[in-house]
C-alpha cells in the first residue's frame, strides 16, 4: 500500500501546472463550448426546414410529405429515421418553448448532453409548462449531471402544475405492472413499474437484508444476495392466519409495487387492515403477510409542513427515489412517525433535527394536531448541528443529521451515491478539524480519495466549490430546497383546509377516474372527457 510520502512524490511529478498541460485543458473547454454552439446552429437550421414542410393530422406514418422529410433529415445526418424524428422534435422544442436553454447553447454555456437531457425530461409536458421549467432551471442545470437534471425537472413540474401532476400520478398508479423480458444465455429481466414509495421501500427492505447477510459472512456478492432474496417465495403462511392470507393475497402478490414508507421510521406491523381489506391506514400500502418483507426498514420522506397541512403543493422528497407529489406525500403521513426538521428560509439549509419522533393517531385529524404542535410550539434545539465530538467517527445522531442534510455525495464527478451509503469526510482533517456537522460531508469513497490527490473543497451556504490540482473550478449545488413558507399566513389554524376532506381529496386524486371530470379542478378548468372532435362536419353514426 502506498504511503503518504509515495503519494506526495508522485504528485510532484504530475504536469498539472505546466504551460502545455494548461493550454490543452483550455483547448478542451473551448472545444466543448464550440460543440454546443455548432449543435445550436444545427437546431436553428433544422427548425427552419421544419417550418417549410406542410403537415396534416396523423401524418407520423405513411406516405406523406412529413415522413419524406424525416427521411431527408436522416440521410443528411447519417442517422436512422427514429433518430431523425428525435432531432426534429429537439429542434422544435429548443427554438420554441426552451429558449433559455437555446441561448445557453449558442453562448457555449451548457453542454450538448445536458441540453439534450433537459429536452428529454420535458418531452412529456406541454409547451407552456416546459417553458416555465426552462425559465426557472436552464441556468441551474447547466452545471448539473444528468441524474440531477432529472430530479430538478420533476420537482419543478410537480410544483408548477400540481393538478396535471395528479392526473399523471393517478394514471401511472393504475398502470402498475411487472413485465418479464427474456435475455440471452438463459437469463431474464423483470421490470417492476409502480408507485415510487412501495417500490423504493421494497428495494430498501431487500437491500438491508442483503447487507446484514453480507456482514454475517455470506460469501455471495450484494447483487447476488439481493436477487436471491427478491425471488424467494411469499406470502408466509406460517406467521399469518389463513383468513388474513386469503384477504390479502392479491395485495401481497404485488408487494413490490404496493408497500409504504414513512416520514422517518415505519411502525413495524406485519399486517394492518384498515378500510379496505389488506390495506394499511394510508390506503396506499398493501399490508404484507410475508414476515420476511415486513421487517422494520427505514424509508425517510421529507415533507414541507406547508404541504402536510394542505397550504402548498410543494413536492416531498423520498430517500432512494427523489421528488414525489404532494397528494402522495400527505397520504403517507397517516401511519407515519413524524420528526420535526428545521431549515433556513431562503436556502433550505438544514438547521436542526428534533431528537425524538412523534407518533400521532393514525388518522388525518391526529396527524393535523401533531403537525400544528410542531409549527406553533417553541422549538427545543437538539444542538446536534452545533455539537463538537471528541472522537473521529461521529455519533449516530450526528451521522443521521449529516445524511439528512446532504442527501447525496457532493463530489465534482457527479456521483449519485446516497448520503447514508457514503463515508463522512472531515473537510479539515481530524484531529486538526473537529468532528462537527459544519466540518463533515457525506462523500463516496472515490470522492473522499480525490482530496488526497490535491482536490480541495470549499463550502458555501448553497454549494460545494471544488478546486482541481490543475486550477479548474467546479461548483456543485447542494440538494437543499427552500420551503414554501407559512410565516406570512395570518391566523394559521383558521386558514387550514379540513383534514378529513383533504385526505379524501388526495385519495381521489390518486385514483384513476375512468370517466367524468376531475372533481378537484376548478369548475372553469374541468374538461368534458366525453367530448370528441370529428374530422367531418357530422359524426360517422
Amino acid at each position: 500500500m502506498a504511503t503518504a510520502a509515495d503519494v506526495r512524490a508522485l504528485e510532484a511529478e504530475c504536469p498539472w501546472l505546466r504551460e502545455d498541460f494548461q493550454f490543452d485543458l483550455a483547448a478542451l473547454r473551448e472545444s466543448t463550448a464550440a460543440a454546443a454552439q455548432r449543435f445550436a446552429a444545427d437546431m436553428r437550421v433544422l427548425a427552419r426546414l421544419v417550418a417549410q414542410v406542410p403537415r396534416c393530422p396523423f401524418d407520423e406514418r405513411g406516405a406523406t410529405p412529413w415522413t419524406s422529410f424525416r427521411r431527408e433529415v436522416a440521410v443528411a445526418r447519417s442517422i436512422s429515421d427514429m433518430a431523425a424524428t428525435s432531432e426534429i422534435r429537439t429542434a422544435e422544442r429548443l427554438t420554441g418553448c426552451l429558449r433559455r436553454t437555446m441561448a445557453l447553447l449558442e453562448s457555449g454555456g451548457i453542454t450538448v448532453a445536458r441540453a439534450r437531457k433537459l429536452v428529454d425530461e420535458v418531452a412529456v409536458y406541454d409547451d407552456e409548462l416546459a417553458g416555465l421549467i426552462d425559465a426557472q432551471l436552464a441556468e441551474r442545470v447547466a452545471g448539473l449531471p444528468a441524474w440531477r437534471i432529472v430530479q430538478e425537472v420533476r420537482r419543478a413540474a410537480l410544483r408548477l402544475d400540481p393538478e396535471a401532476a395528479a392526473l399523471r400520478v393517478a394514471a401511472q398508479n393504475a398502470d402498475r405492472s411487472i413485465r418479464l423480458q427474456p435475455l440471452a444465455d438463459d437469463q431474464a429481466l423483470v421490470l417492476v413499474q409502480g408507485p415510487a414509495v412501495p417500490v423504493t421501500r421494497w428495494y430498501e427492505t431487500v437491500d438491508a437484508r442483503a447487507r446484514s447477510l453480507k456482514q454475517a459472512g455470506d460469501p455471495r456478492t450484494l447483487a447476488q444476495l439481493r436477487f436471491d432474496l427478491a425471488t424467494s417465495s411469499y406470502p408466509c403462511s406460517r406467521h399469518a392466519p389463513d383468513d388474513a392470507i386469503e384477504a390479502t393475497t392479491s395485495a401481497s402478490t404485488t408487494a413490490t409495487t404496493t408497500a409504504t414508507a414513512t416520514v422517518t421510521q415505519p411502525r413495524s406491523s406485519p399486517t394492518v387492515s384498515v378500510g379496505a381489506a389488506g390495506l394499511r391506514a394510508n390506503h396506499v400500502e398493501a399490508a404484507s403477510t410475508d414476515c420476511r418483507m415486513s421487517r422494520p426498514v427505514r424509508a425517510s420522506i421529507t415533507v414541507p409542513v406547508e404541504t402536510a397541512l394542505g397550504l402548498s403543493n410543494e413536492p416531498g422528497w423520498l430517500d432512494g427515489y427523489g421528488w414525489i407529489s404532494a397528494p402522495t406525500s400527505r397520504q403517507l403521513l397517516v401511519d407515519a412517525e413524524l420528526r420535526r426538521v428545521c431549515t433556513r428560509r431562503g436556502t433550505g439549509e438544514l438547521v436542526d433535527v428534533a431528537d425524538r419522533d412523534v407518533r400521532p393517531p393514525p388518522e388525518p385529524g391526529g396527524v393535523r394536531e401533531a403537525l400544528l404542535a410542531m409549527v406553533l410550539e417553541p422549538v427545543d434545539s437538539s444542538e446536534v448541528a452545533s455539537r463538537v465530538e471528541d472522537q473521529h467517527d461521529p455519533s449516530p445522531p450526528l451521522r443521521e443529521y449529516v445524511a439528512l442534510r446532504d442527501r447525496f455525495c457532493d463530489g465534482p464527478n457527479g456521483t449519485r451515491t446516497a448520503a447514508h451509503r457514503c463515508e463522512l469526510d472531515h473537510d479539515i482533517p481530524h484531529p486538526h478539524g473537529p468532528t462537527a456537522a459544519w466540518n463533515l460531508r457525506a462523500r463516496a469513497q472515490r470522492t473522499h480519495q480525490l482530496k488526497h490527490y490535491g482536490w480541495t473543497p470549499l463550502q458555501t451556504a448553497t454549494s460545494t466549490i471544488w478546486f482541481s490540482p490543475a486550477g479548474q473550478v467546479i461548483e456543485v449545488p447542494h440538494h437543499s430546497a427552500p420551503p414554501p413558507g407559512v410565516d406570512d399566513v395570518p391566523d394559521l389554524p383558521a386558514t387550514l383546509p379540513d383534514a378529513g376532506l383533504l385526505h379524501a381529496l388526495d385519495q381521489h386524486q390518486l385514483e384513476a377516474a375512468e370517466d367524468g371530470p376531475r372533481p378537484w379542478l376548478p369548475a372553469a378548468e374541468r374538461l368534458d372527457t366525453d367530448q370528441r372532435v370529428w374530422l367531418d362536419d357530422e359524426p360517422p353514426f
